[in-house]
């Protein structure tokens, strides 16, 4: 063995010696360190706000600042008031009454709707008039409605923004100040106090943010209590004593604890993506601690204490290296997430990775100690003569005598769904977040389909240097885009300045069908009329240099949002490149981009772990072949799963996308049990049949345990109503389950296959240890 071997068996196996020869110090130091992190732990902070996973480190964050700064918030709330008939005088009435009394709320900066939002006519007597629909209309319910569709007739701004096609669902528009994030929680509550009673519903990104920031401080309370409740549960069935139960679930206790007083003195506030890792980092600690309880239940009892305590330390050392390794191989899988430069992503891995090694080290420090204060035999898990005398042997028999069968399978499965893996698609739908049912997204889809989708885009364009908007050809080019945009099936609205000055022009020349003027004296006229509508100025910039198309997207999902720009983007350079720049921005537009930015980051992160693990199993086994043999059971899972999913049509989101690096990580943890215990016996001279029979019978037990153990608290995460935690949940644990199905049978047989081809590399191979 080279010294440098040495070293990596000797780290730690010494860190485990010290905590059995110096139980009481080493549990001291760690409960110095829990009292330590007590007061990070009291100041943490929990913010899980959406925000938080939105790419502001970007150019192109910046370029969405500078455009609220020249056009304003683009933020809405909408709240729609629907009637049986046209024109329902309680719906025309509602949109009154409820307008009026929202304008007292400091938060709204612009209410929008046919009670408040001009008109743009002229009348008989070629007079300008800009007066909103409702402004002067009969008091006779019928009377009402027939002058407000007369007030309306032939308006470009009003259809599918603030009325419905079908003339019964009634938008009041509330544009928000900038800045008030954190008052959002409760000017939705006074607005659904005062829309309710008048039948009134809301959509918006706000409702959206607010019931996923509440939906996740909920689960933030109630996930890790409920995971360490079904462990307790597991260790007590295994285990059948308190003591083994209360040794067992320490280092994920005492793992959480530390990493969250470490987030608390650096202010990294839970969030919305961090607020996974202590019910990860409990199952970690108690999947490590399941390997060192089953090795201890092998010690050979003694009531001399100093020869129970080198026995305790001779049936550890056998999985201190593999525990070592495991750790470091999850940590592995959380630094690939910090391959995104989205901090709350980045915190996620940083410190997803810190909490795995300090659960690993507390693993293999507080159980040690623990069992060596009181060197009693540990109860041997429960149905462990089962798995050691009955299924170890079944399997191993069936793997000698189906090994091609059996890689032949995993080989063709791989075939078949590995197609769809190239179909798959990344896709995140903020809308979908929530299930069908919940009151946010059915109010979101009744708006939607009666008006237009609440997703806002801003597509700005700049002219050239020194020149202005509102020449005539650059006017007419506007127009032109905005039409080709609102004939696309993902775009519900579009508005731009093309829209009042050419419903102005065609009430002045009295042909509503004219088309724009393309004198741009006659446009800056038209503006000086049109300067007291307070809208125009979300349309067009003050030194007129730019101009804003906004659009209401119908389809929110991030892939059909990036499509839109491209597709605005697109038309621009082939028709009208010579007009000016032209940039799509918004909120809907930052958080398609950062999800994406999530997702891909993350594919490319799963690529950078597989090749670290790679090096590491390398380092370790100094067999390259038995270092991609390692590696196959836990790649080939993730290509099923990715490729089913790509057959099914379910896209990749922002947050199944993190199961490959992080499932990597925590999956590997069987394959480095079964490779370390193989390698070592068949090195010492063993025949590949009997180092894998006497491989299965010492780590099965501890591997079935932890998989499912894990498996388990992933599954917890299945039961949350938020599909983006639902969904991480139920495939993070499925590919669990089918590691350890390739560990328990592709890797056996691919184990065989290369020792039959590499006998004398095998036995000749130095230790890992």
């Amino acid at each position: 063995m080279t010294e440098a071997g040495g070293l990596r068996a000797r780290l730690p196996d010494a860190w485990m010696r010290f905590a059995v020869r110096r139980p009481r110090l080493t549990l001291g130091l760690w409960l110095a360190l829990c009292v330590a992190a007590l007061p990070g732990a009291l100041s943490l902070e929990i913010d899980t706000s959406t925000d938080s996973v939105l790419d502001r480190q970007s150019p192109e964050w910046q370029s969405y600042q500078a455009s609220l700064d020249e056009f304003g918030g683009d933020e809405i709330i909408v709240v729609a008031f629907s009637g049986d008939t046209p024109y329902a005088a309680q719906a025309l009435r509602a949109v009154v009454e409820f307008g009026q009394q929202a304008a007292r709320l400091k938060a709204i900066r612009r209410i929008d709707s046919i009670a408040t939002v001009p008109v743009i006519r002229v009348d008989e007597d070629g007079i300008l008039q800009l007066d909103p629909p409702l402004e002067g209309a009969p008091e006779s319910p019928e009377d009402r409605g027939r002058y407000v569709a007369a007030q309306l007739r032939g308006d470009r701004i009003a259809p599918q923004n603030l009325v419905s096609q079908d003339e019964r669902t009634f938008a009041v528009n509330l544009l928000l100040e900038r800045g008030m994030e954190a008052e959002q929680a409760n000017l939705l509550q006074t607005l659904h106090g005062l829309a309710g009673p008048m039948g009134g519903v809301l959509s918006g990104v706000p409702v959206f943010r607010v019931a996923a920031n509440e939906r996740t401080q909920r689960e933030i309370l109630n996930y890790a209590p409920w995971t360490a409740l079904v462990i307790a549960l597991f260790f007590t069935w295994m285990f059948r004593t308190i003591r083994v139960v209360v040794i067992g679930i320490a280092p994920g206790v005492i793992g959480s604890g530390i990493l969250i007083g470490a987030m608390g003195y650096l202010g990294a506030p839970l969030s919305i993506t961090t607020m996974v890792l202590p019910s990860i980092i409990l199952a970690l600690g108690c999947a490590y601690a399941m390997h060192l309880l089953s090795a201890a239940s092998r010690a050979e009892s003694t009531h001399n204490p100093e020869q129970a305590r080198w026995n305790l330390e001779q049936a550890l050392s056998h999985v201190t290296l593999p525990v070592a390794l495991s750790g470091l191989t999850t940590a592995i899988g959380f630094i690939a997430i910090t391959a995104i430069r989205i901090e709350a992503v980045r915190s996620t891995g940083g410190y997803g990775a810190l909490g795995v090694l300090v659960v690993t080290g507390v693993a293999l420090s507080v159980i040690p100690a623990s069992l060596s204060l009181r060197p009693l035999p540990t109860p041997p898990p429960r149905g462990l003569p089962w798995l050691r005398e009955t299924l170890a042997p079944r399997l191993v028999r069936a793997v000698i005598r189906f090994r091609r069968p059996m890689i032949g399978a995993w080989v063709l499965l791989c075939l078949a769904v590995g197609l769809g893996a190239t179909q798959i698609r990344v896709e995140t739908d903020a809308t979908h977040w929530l299930p069908p049912g919940n009151p946010v997204r059915d109010h979101y889809e009744l708006i939607r389909e009666s008006l237009s989708g609440i997703s806002p885009m801003n597509v700005i364009i700049e002219a050239p240097a020194g020149e202005s908007m509102l020449e005539g050809e650059r006017v007419a080019a506007i127009e032109a885009l905005a039409l080709h945009l609102q004939s696309l099936p993902e775009v519900g609205k579009t508005v731009s300045i093309a829209d009042p000055i050419g419903q102005l022009h065609a009430e002045m020349v009295g042909d509503p069908d004219a088309p724009l003027p393309r004198q741009r004296d006659v446009i800056e006229q038209y503006m000086v009329l049109l300067e007291s509508v307070e809208p125009i100025q979300d349309l067009i910039s003050f030194d007129r240099s730019q101009a804003n198309i906004l659009i209401r997207a119908n389809d929110n999902g991030s892939a059909h949002l990036a499509d839109l720009a491209d597709a605005a983007d697109h038309w621009w350079s082939k028709n009208a490149a010579e007009q000016g720049r032209l940039r799509t921005t918004g909120i809907m537009y930052e958080f398609a981009r950062a999800e994406d930015q999530i997702a891909y980051g993350q594919l490319r992160g799963l690529g950078g772990a597989l090749l670290v693990i790679s090096a590491l199993l390398l380092l370790i086994f100094r067999w390259p072949r038995l270092a991609l043999v390692a590696l196959a059971p836990n790649a080939l899972p993730l290509l099923v799963i990715f490729g089913g999913l790509g057959l099914l049509g379910i896209p990749l989101d922002a947050g199944t996308v993190l199961i490959g690096a992080l499932a990597l990580g925590v999956a590997v943890d069987d394959t480095i049990h079964l490779c370390t215990a193989f390698y070592e016996r068949h090195r010492r001279g063993e025949t590949a049949p009997t180092a894998l029979m006497g491989t299965m019978i010492e780590v099965l037990p501890a591997i079935t345990a932890t998989s499912f153990l894990i498996a388990l608290a992933f599954f917890l995460f299945a039961f949350s109503e938020f599909t983006i935690t639902r969904n991480l949940g139920w495939m993070t644990g499925s590919i669990m389950l089918l590691c350890l199905l390739a560990d328990l049978t592709l890797l056996p047989a691919l184990l065989l296959r290369l020792t039959d081809r590499s006998p004398a590399r095998a036995a000749n191979s130095p230790s890992p240890r």
